[in-house]
């Protein structure tokens, strides 16, 4: 099985290679790819329910995009949405729609073949490249706290988390690369998830890379293992339906956590090889975050893989262990509302943003939202 896992993580960094030198040459001169975006969205979309009623096949330019084409909310795609739900093709785009989102647990928004693949790409594959880079993709396997509890629709469409969608979408080898079966997200108690992830992530010491929806997620699998270990190891080592029997690793956990005082270094202790954590959607970095360091040392790195929400990924890490990251400009066309201003009368394009300046995000996806309101803010604190 290392082999394969090592397999499999070649094929990672080779992905995340490609999309690393995409973005280089769509950020060369980011207004063309921006306005070669926008015409695209409007030349391959124009047949669709929404094309035709706000006559795209009359727009020529991204000028005429943003005068003709209204900011939209959410309520505004309430209809378009249940139309999509129930299998209608063609209605917000004209590229197949498989997933849809979710936003505080009710609210859906449709996410497209090519979006799902986009997002894939600046979210994980750019991850593993710089994991990869740092020789922190080896034979170990990956520990997987994103939330990937999905249900399916009638029309075939899946429900979820955006991320959890993203990372499982090759049902074939989920069970030999993640330490965590993916159908443990579907525990519906919080307290029998984390046991579990607790139980799996311990019985397995090989693991090279773990990744999150949010820091958080690591250190409440940390602490729960510190407050529950003598009972994660007796079931290690006695087996119950879920793992088979390991004396050895019980012993070994019994050794580690009897030595362990809490809120100290202990991840290296208990996972030799686990030298890098990608973090999804991380907006700042609060004192949970040092907590999270405490228990890791200083061997383990953080991938901080860009800003991420339900309507989509929009920017993509760089550097290893840096929170700032670099707008996509050729799957998004994005439009900036200054955090002062008091109305949406004059949004700004990427090439009009100022260093230091903090703005309101207004996207347009490959999903078929259009100059859609986020109500989302960032700061920018460079160019790439």
């Amino acid at each position: 099985m290392d082999n394969f896992i090592k397999t499999v993580n070649e094929a990672r960094w080779a992905d995340g290679l490609k999309v690393r030198n995409r973005l280089d040459d769509i950020t060369y001169n980011p207004m063309r790819s921006q306005e070669e975006f926008v015409m695209r969205m409007v030349r391959e979309n124009a047949s669709t329910e929404y094309g035709r009623k706000h006559a795209f096949s009359s727009i020529h330019s991204m000028e005429e995009f943003r005068r003709y084409i209204p900011l939209t909310t959410y309520d505004d795609y309430k209809p378009y949405i249940a139309h999509i739900a129930k299998g209608t093709k063609n209605v917000l785009t004209a590229y197949l729609t498989e997933h849809f989102s979710t936003i505080a647990g009710y609210r859906r928004l449709p996410q497209s073949r090519w979006s799902l693949q986009t997002n894939y790409d600046y979210n994980f594959c750019t991850g593993f490249y710089m994991a990869g880079q740092h020789g922190y993709l080896t034979d170990g396997q990956t520990l997987n706290l994103i939330d990937n509890s999905i249900e399916r629709l009638p029309s075939g469409i899946t429900v979820g988390n955006l991320l959890g969608r993203l990372l499982v979408k090759r049902d074939f080898d989920n069970d030999q690369v993640y330490v965590i079966p993916i159908d443990v997200a579907n525990t519906p108690n919080r307290s029998d998830i984390l046991y579990l992830q607790a139980l799996f992530s311990l019985k397995q010491q090989y693991i090279s890379l773990a990744i999150c929806d949010h820091y958080d997620y690591m250190v409440e699998l940390l602490r729960y293992i510190e407050k529950h270990w003598p009972r994660l190891a007796d079931d290690i080592e006695r087996g119950n339906p879920y793992i088979q029997p390991d004396p050895d690793r019980a012993g070994a956990i019994r050794d580690i956590m009897e030595q362990h005082h809490i809120g100290t270094q202990m991840v290296d202790r208990l996972w030799p090889g686990l030298h890098c954590i990608m973090v999804c959607d991380v907006d700042r970095l609060s004192a949970s975050f040092e907590l999270l360091r405490t228990y890791c040392g200083t061997g383990v790195h953080y991938v901080f893989t860009g800003i991420s929400s339900p309507e989509g990924t929009f920017s993509t890490a760089l550097s290893l262990d840096d929170p700032q990251t670099v707008l996509i400009p050729d799957s998004v066309f994005y439009e900036f509302k200054p955090k002062e201003a008091s109305n949406y009368s004059t949004l700004l394009t990427l090439d009009q943003l100022e260093i230091g300046n903090s703005y309101e995000l207004v996207v347009t996806t490959l999903s078929g939202l259009y100059r859609y309101k986020t109500f989302r803010n960032f700061m920018v604190v460079g160019r790439y």
